[in-house]
């Protein structure tokens, strides 16, 4: 037979009084000491990862810096004629006094008398074929007449005529104009130079066309 407990019954302390840290355990390290572990295990594991992804060459490649264009610095030189003073695509009045052959005439520069070859245009010479209809053509074009010269990319032959695009009055290419008709073929070629595709597109209409030099 069991005799009931009364719960409200004083709990009576048998344990003896000590100091109460002497059996208190160890503290544990605090919560923030924890995470600052963590965090630098986590930060070690990440520079091991990224010392081996380097060395197997997942390198992240950063693209080169772009140079700024000359022209947005406003440093961009004037486009000049390689060894010469002569402005590129500048165009110079001058009036012909005579008409020396498909290519070639004389002209009044300056107060001076001027023998101009036309650029990368070349017709027959004297004794060829064709060299008096070419001749006749060109003094039909600009005999005494006022022109436009034009520098391109090079300013003088080896005889030391002057190496221009000429451009009448009225617009006309002459250069252009003497290949078209088949007058002269266009040499030499030069995709860098200021009328190129006009004079190349001209050559190539004249032949297939069978006009001129080539019939």
């Amino acid at each position: 037979m069991h005799t009931a407990v009364d719960m409200e019954s004083p709990v009576v302390n048998l344990q003896p009084e000590f100091p109460p840290d002497m059996f208190e355990p160890a503290r544990s390290p605090s919560r923030q000491t924890n995470l600052h572990s963590q965090l630098s295990r986590a930060l070690a594991v990440a520079m091991v990862l990224s010392i081996v992804s380097t060395a197997m060459g997942c390198t992240m490649i950063v693209p080169p810096r772009e140079t700024a264009p000359a022209a947005e610095t406003g440093t961009e030189p004037a486009a000049t004629n390689p060894g010469s003073e002569v402005l590129v695509g500048i165009p110079v009045p001058a009036h012909v006094l005579r008409v020396l052959s498909g290519d070639t005439i004389e002209v009044e520069l300056n107060g001076h008398p001027v023998l101009v070859r036309y650029l990368f245009t070349d017709s027959p010479d004297p004794g060829e074929d064709l060299y008096n209809e070419a001749a006749k053509l060109n003094q039909l074009l600009v005999g005494n007449a006022n022109v436009l010269l034009v520098t391109g990319d090079t300013d003088k032959d080896e005889d030391g005529r002057l190496l221009r695009y000429v451009v009448t009055g009225d617009g006309l290419l002459v250069n252009e104009h003497m290949i078209a008709e088949g007058m002269a073929r266009y040499e030499p070629k030069s995709d860098a130079s200021l009328h190129h595709a006009v004079m190349a597109e001209a050559e190539t209409a004249a032949m297939e066309l069978g006009i001129g030099v080539w019939r």
